[in-house]
């Protein structure tokens, strides 16, 4: 979000020679929004809404107060910065059975379509992060969870992924997708996630 609003800045200034400075706060791929704080030495605005934006025309002026543009404004106005944004990195999870390391049948249907997604994008940057639920110990959730990661970024490699675009990583029952108290099971914790950039 913050990049797609320097992004905007950059354009407005480089490519349309508007005098001063506008930006656009817009969500990220998977909707949401963040903030953005746009100062001159004359004032702050700030900006927390989807599709709001501010002008900084004079450094001896505040920016404008925020304005929500419709999508379409957005598109009319900055069509060739969009075009030229990098494409969001794909995320693909699989997951297990509790004290489970194995590549499930259905991780292996995920797997094929993580192939398919690093031979479209031609990529050679991934991330293989492995992680469990609070059922167990720390030291046995972090075990198992570079494990898991481990075994898929083995079974990516078995089908032609050169094993230097994996970056291999594991964090145990500390970054749950749901938060629970200790020893609870929760099977949307028991996964290994695959970013592709």
């Amino acid at each position: 979000m913050f990049i797609r609003s320097v992004f905007f800045t950059i354009t407005c200034i480089l490519v349309t020679g508007c005098s001063g400075t506008t930006v656009v706060l817009v969500p990220d791929p998977g909707g949401k929004v963040g903030q953005v704080s746009v100062s001159t030495p004359a004032g702050t605005t700030l900006l927390t809404k989807a599709n709001e934006s501010t002008q900084a025309t004079k450094a001896e002026q505040a920016p404008s107060q925020p304005i929500v543009l419709s999508d379409k404004d957005i598109q009319d106005k900055f069509a060739a910065t969009l075009s030229k944004e990098p494409t969001p990195p794909a995320r693909f999870n699989l997951f297990y059975a509790t004290g489970s390391i194995d590549v499930s049948a259905e991780g292996n249907a995920v797997i094929g379509n993580i192939v398919s997604a690093i031979k479209s994008r031609l990529s050679c940057d991934l991330s293989v992060i492995g992680h469990s639920d609070r059922v167990g110990d720390d030291v046995s959730n972090r075990g198992i969870s570079l494990q898991r990661a481990e075994n898929v970024a083995k079974a990516l490699i078995h089908t032609g992924v050169p094993s230097h675009c994996l970056d291999v990583r594991y964090y145990g029952e500390n970054d749950p997708a749901i938060p629970t108290d200790d020893n609870v099971p929760e099977a949307r914790n028991r996964r290994v996630e695959v970013e592709i950039r």
